[in-house]
């Protein structure tokens, strides 16, 4: 008899994405050059602004959240679906996270941004992102979950949270960030 839980189980279940987790790290891992130009970006552009579409949308905006946590070592961040916000301009990073770069309005806000020579970096799933991307700009991709318990693609999102978590982590490491710091912007 095996220790192992029932297939379909909370137990199995949680497994499963206990195991995509790892697979989300090692990617992570063997991307550490596109995160670093990804950290790099953020704190060498005028302005962070970060944009996804429905779940996705919900992982950019705490994105920018998490970044505007280190609003006295960073460049001001904004959510691009926030009504009171700072409007693009050249210099300026679009932070895009999206399973696929589909989306009509992100094709859109894409190309605007590419227009007034903004930088793009994407977060996204395989080789997805070639539907928006243009040359120079930034991807980091993010493995899907190879399992049947997955049901309308939240594993993305789990993965695209995971990489948020690394890379704020990255990025208080790499510019001594205090904790308490952090703590003073945290809304409470």
């Amino acid at each position: 008899m095996s220790n192992e839980p029932a297939p379909g189980t909370t137990g199995s279940l949680a497994a499963e994405y206990a195991a995509f987790c790892q697979r989300v790290a090692d990617a992570c891992a063997a991307q550490a050059p596109a995160v670093e130009a990804l950290v790099d970006a953020i704190i060498d552009a005028g302005a962070v602004h970060c944009y996804g579409f429905g779940r996705s949308g919900n992982v950019a905006a705490s994105l920018a959240i998490r970044l505007h946590h280190f609003q006295r070592h960073l460049p001001p961040v904004w959510w691009v679906g926030d009504l009171v916000r700072d409007p693009f301009r050249p210099g300026d990073l679009l932070i895009v996270v999206s399973r696929t770069c589909e989306r009509f309005e992100l094709r859109d806000l894409v190309r605007h941004a590419h227009s007034l020579g903004m930088r793009c970096a994407f977060v996204t799933e395989g080789s997805h992102g070639a539907a928006c991307t243009a040359k120079g700009d930034l991807v980091v991709s993010l493995p899907p979950m190879e399992s049947s318990a997955v049901y309308g693609g939240g594993d993305f999102e789990l993965a695209a949270f995971f990489l948020q978590e690394v890379l704020t982590a990255r990025i208080g490491a790499r510019l001594g960030i205090d904790h308490g710091d952090v703590a003073r912007f945290h809304v409470y």
